[in-house]
């Protein structure tokens, strides 16, 4: 009974993932699930848990992948697709420079394109200084008052 009810959910996600990943304007989506499965393979070697996601079947690299398969369909937070050289150089850090790479792949240069652009400034309501006395009656001043 469990088993099943975990198969329908299970079978759920997958088929609301599978229709909001349709039609969508994500963008770096084959580049995410790189870097992201580059991570999961050496995370084991940097001490990194990967659970959750928890999984009965395969090894907890397995499980990270196939994780990462469904998240990537959101596409890269930067909105920007890097290319297939920028993307193989990010890889190449995250296999080679060390497991803070692994951790936080977008500190090290070749990977920096995973940073997010920074949203613009929403103007703070202090800034708006103008009030009652400043702003006048609205009636033009005469000579000689």
């Amino acid at each position: 009974m469990v088993a099943r009810l975990l198969g329908t959910v299970g079978l759920s996600l997958a088929m609301l993932a599978i229709v909001s990943g349709c039609g969508t304007d994500a963008v770096g989506v084959d580049a995410c699930r790189q870097v992201e499965e580059a991570r999961c393979q050496q995370a084991p070697s940097c001490g990194i848990s990967l659970e959750p996601p928890y999984s009965n079947a395969g090894t907890d690299v397995d499980a990270c992948i196939r994780f990462y398969d469904t998240a990537c369909l959101h596409g890269l937070a930067s909105g920007n697709d890097p290319g297939a050289i920028d993307v193989n150089a990010c890889v190449n850090a995250i296999n080679n420079n060390g497991c803070s790479v692994v951790t936080a792949p977008e500190t090290d240069p070749n990977c920096a394109w995973l940073i997010p652009p920074t949203p613009p400034s929403v103007p703070d309501a202090s800034d708006a200084t103008t009030d009652a006395s400043d702003a006048g009656d609205g009636a033009p001043e005469e000579a000689g008052d």
